[in-house]
């Protein structure tokens, strides 16, 4: 017998109905997936069976989702196994973003490698001529060297080379480089000396009316091998050896040992008898993997670094826009894609909020891998970046005026090998502004530093560091250079070790490296329990102190430092003087900064003291150099060498094993098992 009322059965069967439709439109609401497949159409509707070609077709799929009623759901774009070869950049602006219900996800689908290249694959290609200059200097490696004609491919511009560096200029002068890939990795310009610099005698000038040419005179004798060459760049240290450029040869004089440069020149001009090494040029291609372009026949000559076969891939990166540029946008993550081979930088970010970038891999690019300006609350996570031309990671955002956190998080990134175009001040990451934090990065092989830090109220922690400085002179693995509000930064938890050249230096530096600088006026910083160990070099101690006050040096572990911590003192006058370029700031935001760091109240006074306080030495041949008497140097234990039964991980996490810290100092563990990468 049925005990339902008929009235209640048939309002149960109109709800049990309308729940059956709406979970059906719900299901079909729901299923926001998007696929993009190397064999899809832009005409398909973007499902799995029918996948469109491209990211920008998916974009204007998203659109047609946003519009339909109660979507709520994460729109995910899902890209399968390949390569997405681009010849300009992805673009995203404020119309292609998500919101905090409704984000948008650009990822592989189901693990599968997704690779966005901005390269074209070379595959037409000629052995080197007999009649070829290059062939006859050497017949061996004429042998092995191969030309690439370019007017064969879907290039139409053919331009000379320029190149930038440092150049004295806060912001370089903006450069592409389309460049040469063997099996995915980036090859080398031709370049001579092959793997140090040689040094030009002297600077000469010559000037016809309002032009004044700049000139070096270089008495080597292969001057006259390097007359007919088109396109030679000059790399060098040419006025100091923490500042490096490109200057562009305008042609050479033979009868008077001169070369020639373009304008415009370095900002730093010139100074006698500097390193400066050759790139792209034809006749000195004799190391395999060494390459030059000529761009008046419109060909590159190659000598691949080992036999080409069925399976060998060389590709010439011909983007010359960042593989993806997201500006004005919110609520969108890319995840699990690589980005390759871009003739300029990897991603760009321009005023974006909510933005991720996670589990990518940046590889390949002749700039920077990932740059973020402005905006706030922004991540990239577990990320690797390698083989750029320039730096990893550079981010700006916050609001000195106001103190405005930009909450920017960088995390478990792998980051190395960089800087291999421009020298320096292209380091791992690069911070400026207020309120980002870093952690749990591993930074490794750079001419340049691991960081820059600039701006106020950072976090530096668990990061790995090494084989970072490995060219420049008066740099710091991390570098802090230039205002004494820069303020509130913490370094702490970090393993900072094996700093400097990896073995012969290439520049004999005047001053050295170290693992962390704080560089004319830096003040008001708190450096706690890291671990140094090998981080001095030249006159630098692990830790150099410039002109700086009120930095805390606290409970850090220096091992195997020839300086732990080293100082060059100011004099009052000196402040005065160099600090004049912030006075305006600093007095238009003057209780907002007092009120937020107490000390500013005496900005003039207390010059260099800075407090050293309960930290171990272990195997320092000097504790200190230069210290100038204000310094609290207090509770410090220094040791001869470390007992056998002992090593730096033990000593780090139980420092209390040693008697004498037990009886002498409060020395607080370090957790150097949680320092590096997560596996998870």
């Amino acid at each position: 017998m049925n005990l339902i009322p008929r009235r209640l059965l048939f309002q149960g069967n109109k709800r049990l109905l309308l729940t059956l439709f709406l979970l059906g439109y719900v299901c079909n609401l729901y299923s926001q997936d998007i696929h993009i497949s190397t064999r899809g159409n832009d005409r398909n509707e973007g499902t799995l069976e029918q996948p469109v070609a491209t990211i920008e077709c998916a974009t204007t799929l998203i659109e047609e989702i946003k519009l339909k009623p109660y979507s709520r759901d994460t729109i995910r774009v899902l890209l399968h196994e390949g390569t997405y070869r681009i010849k300009t950049g992805i673009t995203l602006n404020e119309k292609n973003s998500g919101t905090a219900a409704r984000p948008i996800v650009f990822q592989n689908y189901e693990n599968d490698e997704v690779i966005i290249s901005g390269a074209i694959a070379l595959t037409d290609y000629n052995k080197l001529s007999q009649e070829h200059d290059l062939y006859q200097q050497n017949v061996l490696n004429g042998k092995k060297i191969i030309e690439f004609d370019l007017t064969k491919t879907d290039l139409k511009e053919f331009k000379e080379i320029r190149l930038s560096g440092f150049r004295g200029e806060e912001k370089p002068i903006p450069f592409t480089l389309q460049e040469i890939f063997f099996n995915g990795t980036s090859m080398p310009l031709s370049r001579w000396p092959n793997n140090s610099f040689s040094k030009y005698t002297s600077v000469v000038t010559d000037s016809k009316g309002d032009v004044v040419k700049t000139g070096i005179v270089f008495t080597d004798q292969r001057l006259s091998k390097w007359i007919n060459e088109p396109n030679i760049l000059l790399h060098g240290y040419w006025k100091y050896l923490w500042a490096d450029a490109h200057e562009s040869v305008d042609y050479i004089d033979i009868n008077k040992k001169t070369i020639w440069l373009k304008s415009p020149y370095n900002y730093y001009n010139f100074s006698n008898n500097m390193p400066i090494a050759a790139y792209n040029v034809i006749s000195e291609i004799d190391t395999p993997g060494e390459w030059a372009y000529d761009y008046l026949d419109k060909k590159i000559y190659f000598y691949p670094p080992e036999d080409i076969t069925d399976d060998t891939s060389i590709e010439l990166s011909i983007c010359k826009t960042p593989l993806l540029t997201i500006k004005n946008a919110s609520f969108i993550t890319f995840k699990g894609l690589q980005f390759q081979k871009s003739a300029r930088h990897g991603i760009v970010l321009e005023n974006c909020n909510q933005v991720n970038i996670v589990d990518c891999k940046i590889q390949g690019c002749a700039g920077d891998g990932i740059i973020m300006n402005d905006g706030h609350d922004n991540k990239i996570v577990a990320c690797t970046i390698e083989d750029m031309g320039r730096g990893g990671i550079r981010v700006s955002g916050g609001d000195r005026t106001t103190l405005k956190r930009a909450n920017f998080v960088i995390e478990n990134c792998h980051i190395h090998h960089l800087a291999r175009i421009d020298h320096t001040y292209t380091p791992g990451i690069w911070v400026d502004g207020v309120g980002t934090e870093i952690g749990h990065c591993k930074i490794h092989d750079i001419a340049s530093s691991a960081m820059r830090i600039n701006g106020n109220d950072h976090l530096i922690e668990y990061n790995e560091m090494y084989n970072v400085v490995t060219e420049s002179d008066d740099q710091g693995a991390i570098d802090m250079w230039g205002d004494p509000t820069y303020r509130g930064n913490v370094f702490r938890y970090n393993y900072i070790h094996d700093i400097g050249p990896y073995q012969q230096d290439k520049i004999d530096p005047k001053h050295g490296r170290s693992g962390i600088r704080f560089d004319d006026a830096i003040s008001g910083n708190l450096v706690y329990s890291n671990v140094f160990k090998n981080a001095s070099n030249g006159t630098f101690g692990a830790i150099q102190i410039h002109g700086g006050k009120e930095n805390k040096i606290w409970n850090n572990l220096f091992y195997d430092c020839d300086i732990a911590l080293s100082f060059s003192p100011w004099k009052y006058d000196g402040w005065m003087y160099y600090n004049r370029k912030t006075v305006d700031f600093f007095e238009k935001n003057k209780t907002l900064y007092i009120t937020r760091y107490p000390e500013l109240a005496r900005i003039n006074e207390d010059m260099n003291k800075n407090i050293i306080l309960e930290n171990i030495f272990i195997k320092c041949i000097k504790l200190t150099k230069n210290k100038p008497k204000p310094v609290v140097f207090k509770n410090n234990l220094k040791f001869r060498k470390m007992k056998r039964k002992k090593n730096l991980t033990k000593v780090a996490l139980n420092p209390n094993s040693i008697r004498k810290v037990r009886r002498k100092i409060n020395f607080e563990p370090i957790p150097f098992d949680r320092i590096g990468l997560m596996e998870n």
